[in-house]
């Protein structure tokens, strides 16, 4: 660390302070910066020669600040964005576009009861649902991935469902 800017840094700390707490109209991010200075100082090779340590420390600093004020600002773009795709303004109110934290709460309960249903039935008849509800896949090709008839995955279909019905009924779900 050279020692002309280490005697500059130490002997101007106070005004590098009050001028960044007026500049950034916060005394911590004006700390942040003056020990950001510190840490640029200590970072040089102690063979490092600066004509005019005083500038070099303010100059620092200021580069230390913007580059601060442009992140922010990223930031705030992206919050923006964020915002945006993610809520929807109703008379000026942001509401979030996400379930309530009891919806959610309710729609993990009723997961869970679904599964626990479905682990009652054969495995047949929970291989065909799952491919058939959660897989995406039509009768036609359900039937045709396990060799079975069309008909054959309609009526396991339907004990599932009907099963499923049953349950949830039985357990106050819809």
């Amino acid at each position: 660390m050279p020692d002309a800017l280490l005697q500059a840094y130490l002997e101007k700390r106070a005004m590098l302070v009050r001028y960044f707490t007026a500049r950034a109209r916060d005394a911590a991010t004006a700390e942040d910066v003056v020990q950001e200075i510190y840490l640029k100082i200590a970072a040089l090779g102690a063979h490092y020669s600066v004509e005019n340590p005083t500038a070099f420390l303010f100059t620092t600093g200021s580069h230390i600040w913007l580059n601060r004020m442009r992140g922010q600002g990223r930031q705030r773009s992206r919050d923006g964005q964020w915002l945006s795709a993610n809520h929807m303004d109703l008379a000026g109110e942001m509401i979030a576009d996400v379930p309530s934290a009891e919806n959610e709460v309710m729609a993990r309960e009723q997961l869970a009861l679904i599964t626990a249903a479905l682990q009652e039935l054969p495995e047949k008849t929970q291989e065909i649902f799952r491919l058939g509800k959660f897989e995406g896949m039509t009768q036609a090709q359900v039937a045709a991935h396990l060799h079975i008839s069309k008909s054959s995955v309609e009526k396991h279909q339907y004990t599932a469902l009907r099963h499923l019905s049953d349950r949830l009924k039985g357990a106050g779900g819809p």
